[in-house]
C-alpha cells in the first residue's frame, strides 16, 4: 500500500492544496511551521479518524473557517481508492470510493482495508517524531519489552492494558513485604483476634461472675430511679406551693375591700356627659366665630388707595386679570432658562479649558475617513517603531559578535604563519625558477610560483571559519543598518502626516495620544453651543413677552411702574380678589345678625342639658361626677385582679386554703427536699457501683466476647478466602496474558530483531553490532564484544535504536501490514554522520516501501537526489 495524493480542504493553515507522492521515497524538505507536522496528523486524521474536541490541539481546524477535513488517494493490491473524511461525529463523516472500478464502498470497508494496522500501532510504529523516537530512551526494562511486543504481535495492546490493569489490581490486594494492600491488612487483623480469643478464654469466670453483679446493681438502680422521681414530683409540688404563698395572700387581701353602688355612674353615663359637653362647646365656638366674622366685615368697609385707583381703570384692568396666570408661569420659564443658560456656559467654558489652543480657538472635529486614516498611520507608525527596535537590538548583537570574532594582537594567529610559510614557498619556486636551463622550464617553475603564493594569501584565508564569520556578520550589519535607515524614513513620513493631521484640525498642541479622546470633548463642546444659542433665542422671545405685559400694567396702574413682574402679578390677584370679597360681603352682613341670635339660644339650650344631667344623679359639677366615676372604675379593677389571681393559683388555690399558715408549708418543703437528697446519694452510690463493673468487663472484653470474636474471626477468615482466589485469578490471568503475546510474536520478534541489528549497525556506523532480547532486558552489543543496557545510550544512540526496530517492523512485516513510513523530523538528534547512514538507509529501504520524509535539513534533499522532493515554505502553508 502506497499513499499517491493528500488534498487539504482545511487543516490547520492549509486549504485547498494537494500534495502528490511516489511509490518510493518522498522528501518534503521545509523550515519550522511550514507545516510538517499537520500532514503527519493530517495522513493519521484521514485514516483512523479526528480526535475528540477534548484535545483540540490534535484536531487542527482551519484557521480561515474553511471546511473540515481532506482527502487521501492510496493504492493497495493494484487498486485505487480514495478516502474523505470531513468535520462530523464519532472521529468525521468518512467516504470511500474504488477510484479503479469507480464505485462507492461502505465506510466501514476501510477498517477492513488498513487492517490489520490501527490508529495506535500507525502512531507507534509508522508516524515517527523525535517524541516517539525518544520514548526507548525513557522507557524502564519491562517498559521496552511490552513496547517491543506491541511491535511483534499486533493487536496486542488491549491484551497488554488488561495485563497491566490484572498486575496492579493484584498489587492492591497483596504484596509480600507490603502493609496497605487489603490482604496483607487482613492478615495482621487475624493475628489480632486470635490474640484477643485467647485472652477471652482465659478471663471467662471472672466475666460471668462481673455480669450477674451488674445485672442486680441494674435492678436497684432502676428501682431507686422510680422512687427519686415519686420524691422530686412531691418536692415540685411542695415547692410551687410556697412560690404560690405571695400570690394567695393578695388575693386574700382583694376579698375584703367593701363594694359600693354603681347606678348612674357607667361608662354610658360618662359617654352621655361627654357628648353633652361638645355640644356646648361647639355651640359657643360657633357663636364666636360669627362674631369675629361681623368684625371683620365692618373693618374692610375701609378700602385701599390703589383699589379705589383700580375703581377707576377697571375697565382697562380686567382683562390683565386673565393674563396672570400665563404670565407668572413665563416668569418661572424665564427663571428657569437664565438657570440652564449658566449651567451651559460653565460646561462649555470647562471644555475650553482642556481641548481649545492658546488663543482659545477650538479643534476641528475628524471626518469618519479622517479618523480611520489616523488610526492606520499610527498603527503603522506603532508597527515601525517596534520593528526599529528588534533591529537596533539585532545590531547590537551582531556588533557585539563582530567584535568577539576579531583577533587581538596578543593571539598568536595560526592563519597568519600558514600564510607566511605558503608565501615563502612561492618565492623560493618563483627564484628557483630562474635558475632552470630553458625558457620554458622558467616560465612553468615562475607559474607554479605564482599559484602556490596565491594559495597561501587568498585561497586559505578565504577558507577559514573566522574569516567566513566575519565576512557573514559585516554583510548581516550592513543588510540590518540598511533596513534601519529606510525604517527611519519611513517613521519620519509617518510622523509628518500625523502631524499634518493634526495642524490642520487645530491639535497639535495636544499629544497625539489625546486626539481620539479630544473628539468627544469637541463634540459635546458643539451641541453644548447649540443648545446655548437656542436657550438665548427662547429667553429673548420671553422677556419680550413679559416686558409688554409690564408696560401694559404700568400704563393703567402706574403706582406698580419700577416693580418686578411677580410684585406686579402677586398685587393684580390681591385686586381681584378684593373685587369679588366686596360683591358677596353685601348679602353676608344681611344674614350673619340672625346667624348670631341662632347661636345665642343653642349655648343655653347646651347648658340646661348639662345641669338636668348632674342633678339627676346628686353632684354639683362635672368635676363632682368623674370623681365619683373613678372610684366605682377602681373598685371595677380590684375584682378583675382577684379574679386574675385565682386564675393563676388554678387547682393550687384548694391546697393553699387547706395550709394554716406558711410555716407548716416550710416544713412540708423541708420533708420532701430530704426524702429527695436522701434517695439521691444511694442512686449515685449504686451508679458508682456500675462504673465499676462497667470498666472491671470492658478491661476483660476489650477485646470483645467470646461469641463476638469467633464469629468475627469466621467473618475475616471468609473474606480472606474471597481476597486471595480474586488474587490468585488476577495474577494467574496477567501470566497468561503475557505468555501468550511472547508466544504469538515469537516467529516474527526474532526476525525483526535480527534486521534491526543489521540497520542498527548501519546507522551507527557499525559501532554497535549486535542486539539482544530477553523477557527482561534489551541491550546493544559493541564492536569491541561489550555489551550495554539501553539505559546506558545516549539519546541520539537510543532513538537510532528505535528508528531500527520499528524500520525493521515495517520490512518483516510488510506481507501483513503494509504500509507508508512517516518521519516527521525524526532525525534532528543524529549527529551529520549518522544522519547521512540515516538518509542512505531510507533510500535503500524506498525500494520496497513508501517512504514520507519531512524534514527541516536541505541535505536531506541532496542525499534523496533523483527522488520525489517537495519543498514547502512558511508561506505555502498559510
Amino acid at each position: 500500500m502506497y499513499l499517491k495524493t493528500l488534498t487539504l480542504f482545511g487543516f490547520g493553515q492549509f486549504h485547498d492544496r494537494t500534495f502528490n507522492l511516489e511509490r518510493g521515497l518522498n522528501v518534503l524538505v521545509g523550515p519550522n511551521e511550514a507545516g510538517k507536522s499537520t500532514l503527519t496528523q493530517f495522513i493519521t486524521a484521514i485514516l483512523f479518524g479526528f480526535p475528540t474536541k477534548k484535545h483540540p490541539e490534535l484536531r487542527y481546524e482551519p484557521l480561515d473557517g474553511s471546511r473540515f477535513g481532506g482527502a487521501i488517494t492510496f493504492v493497495q493490491d493494484a487498486t485505487q481508492y480514495q478516502v474523505t473524511r470531513v468535520d462530523g461525529p464519532r472521529g468525521g463523516t468518512v467516504t470511500l470510493r474504488n477510484l479503479t472500478l469507480d464505485l462507492e464502498l461502505p465506510a466501514s470497508q476501510l477498517a477492513k482495508l488498513l487492517a490489520p494496522v490501527d490508529a495506535q500501532l500507525f502512531q507507534n510504529v509508522y508516524a515517527l517524531n523525535e517524541m516517539r523516537l525518544g520514548q526507548v530512551f525513557q522507557a524502564s526494562k519491562q517498559d521496552l519489552t511490552t513496547h517491543l511486543q506491541h511491535v511483534g504481535a499486533v493487536g496486542s495492546d488491549d491484551w497488554l492494558v488488561q495485563a497491566k490493569r490484572l498486575d496492579q489490581r493484584a498489587e492492591e490486594a497483596y504484596k509480600p513485604q507490603g502493609r496497605k494492600p487489603l490482604l496483607n491488612d487482613l492478615l495482621r487483623q487475624h493475628q489480632d483476634l486470635q490474640a484477643k480469643l485467647d485472652k477471652a478464654n482465659t478471663a471467662y469466670q471472672t466475666y460471668w461472675q462481673l455480669l450477674q453483679d451488674q445485672a442486680t446493681a441494674k435492678h436497684r438502680q432502676a428501682a431507686l430511679r422510680e422512687q427519686l422521681a415519686t420524691h422530686r414530683q412531691t418536692v415540685t409540688h411542695w415547692t410551687q406551693l410556697q412560690q404560690q404563698w405571695p400570690t394567695f395572700q393578695r388575693w386574700q387581701a382583694l376579698g375584703t375591700a367593701q363594694q359600693q353602688p354603681t347606678t348612674g355612674f357607667t361608662q354610658a353615663d360618662a359617654t352621655e356627659l361627654e357628648r353633652l359637653q361638645n355640644q356646648l362647646t361647639a355651640s359657643q365656638a360657633t357663636a364666636k366665630t360669627n362674631q369675629s366674622r361681623l368684625k371683620d366685615l365692618q373693618a374692610h368697609a375701609q378700602l385701599p388707595a390703589l383699589f379705589q385707583q383700580y375703581l377707576k381703570v377697571s375697565e382697562q384692568v380686567d382683562p390683565l386679570f386673565d393674563q396672570v396666570p400665563a404670565v407668572t408661569a413665563q416668569a418661572q420659564e424665564r427663571t428657569r432658562l437664565m438657570a440652564t443658560v449658566q449651567e451651559l456656559t460653565q460646561r462649555s467654558t470647562a471644555i475650553e479649558q482642556q481641548v481649545a489652543n492658546a488663543n482659545g480657538q477650538m479643534p476641528r472635529p475628524f471626518s469618519l475617513a479622517t479618523t480611520q486614516e489616523l488610526k492606520q498611520q499610527q498603527a503603522d507608525l506603532q508597527l515601525a517603531n517596534q520593528k526599529r527596535r528588534r533591529l537596533q537590538q539585532e545590531l547590537n548583537r551582531l556588533n557585539d559578535q563582530y567584535q568577539q570574532a576579531q583577533p587581538t594582537r596578543q593571539q598568536r594567529n595560526p592563519l597568519a604563519d600558514k600564510q607566511l610559510g605558503w608565501l615563502a614557498a612561492g618565492l623560493l619556486v618563483l627564484v628557483g625558477a630562474m635558475f632552470l636551463p630553458g625558457t620554458l622550464f622558467k616560465l612553468v617553475g615562475a607559474a607554479l610560483g605564482i599559484a602556490v603564493g596565491y594559495y597561501g594569501v587568498f585561497i586559505v584565508d578565504g577558507e577559514t571559519p573566522a574569516s567566513r564569520e566575519l565576512q557573514g556578520l559585516t554583510a548581516d550589519i550592513r543588510d540590518v543598518q540598511a533596513q534601519l535607515r529606510e525604517g527611519g524614513q519611513r517613521i519620519d513620513a509617518l510622523t509628518n502626516r500625523i502631524d499634518a493631521i493634526g495642524e490642520a484640525h487645530g491639535l497639535d498642541h495636544l499629544p497625539h495620544e489625546q486626539w481620539f479622546g479630544a473628539q468627544a470633548a469637541i463634540g459635546e463642546w458643539e451641541r453644548l453651543t447649540q443648545q446655548l444659542q437656542a436657550t438665548h433665542t427662547q429667553l429673548t422671545a420671553l422677556q419680550a413677552t413679559l416686558d409688554q405685559f409690564q408696560q401694559a400694567v404700568t400704563a393703567v396702574l402706574p403706582q406698580l411702574a419700577g416693580q418686578s413682574v411677580t410684585s406686579q402679578t402677586t398685587q393684580l390677584r390681591q385686586l381681584q380678589t378684593t373685587q369679588q370679597r366686596l360683591v358677596a360681603q353685601n348679602g353676608e352682613l344681611a344674614g350673619l345678625t340672625d346667624r348670631i341670635q341662632q347661636d345665642h339660644t343653642a349655648v343655653a339650650r347646651a347648658q340646661q342639658a348639662v345641669r338636668t344631667f348632674l342633678q339627676t344623679r346628686n353632684v354639683a359639677d362635672t368635676a363632682a361626677f368623674y370623681q365619683r366615676y373613678q372610684q366605682i372604675q377602681n373598685q371595677d379593677n380590684v375584682t378583675a385582679q382577684r379574679q386574675a389571681l385565682a386564675t393563676q393559683l388554678g387547682t393550687t388555690l384548694a391546697d393553699l386554703q387547706a395550709l394554716p399558715d406558711q410555716a407548716t408549708l416550710d416544713q412540708h418543703v423541708t420533708t420532701a427536699q430530704q426524702a429527695q437528697q436522701t434517695t439521691q446519694q444511694q442512686l449515685d452510690a449504686t451508679t458508682t457501683q456500675l462504673a465499676t463493673l462497667s470498666g472491671q468487663l470492658e478491661h476483660l472484653t476489650a477485646s470483645g466476647t467470646q461469641t463476638a470474636l469467633r464469629q468475627r474471626l469466621a467473618n475475616l477468615e471468609t473474606q480472606m478466602r474471597t481476597v486471595t482466589q480474586g488474587w490468585l485469578t488476577d495474577r494467574l490471568t496477567s501470566r497468561w496474558i503475557s505468555a501468550t503475546l511472547v508466544a504469538a510474536s515469537g516467529d516474527r520478534l526474532p526476525r525483526i530483531v535480527d534486521q534491526a541489528s543489521e540497520y542498527y549497525a548501519q546507522l551507527t556506523e557499525n559501532r554497535y553490532t549486535k542486539l539482544e532480547l530477553t523477557s527482561e532486558t534489551l541491550r546493544v552489543q559493541r564492536a569491541d564484544g561489550t555489551w550495554l543496557p539501553v539505559g546506558q545510550l545516549s539519546r541520539g544512540t537510543a532513538e537510532q535504536l528505535d528508528l531500527a526496530m520499528k524500520l525493521a517492523f515495517a520490512v518483516v512485516m510488510q506481507a501483513q501490514a503494509a504500509m507508508p513510513l512517516v518521519i516527521d523530523d525524526g532525525l534532528v538528534n543524529f549527529d551529520a554522520r549518522r544522519r547521512q547512514a540515516a538518509y542512505a538507509l531510507l533510500l535503500t529501504l524506498s525500494q520496497h516501501l513508501q517512504i514520507i520524509l519531512l524534514t527541516a535539513d536541505p541535505v536531506a534533499a541532496q542525499a534523496a537526489a533523483g527522488k520525489y522532493v517537495v519543498r514547502l515554505t512558511t508561506q505555502e502553508g498559510d
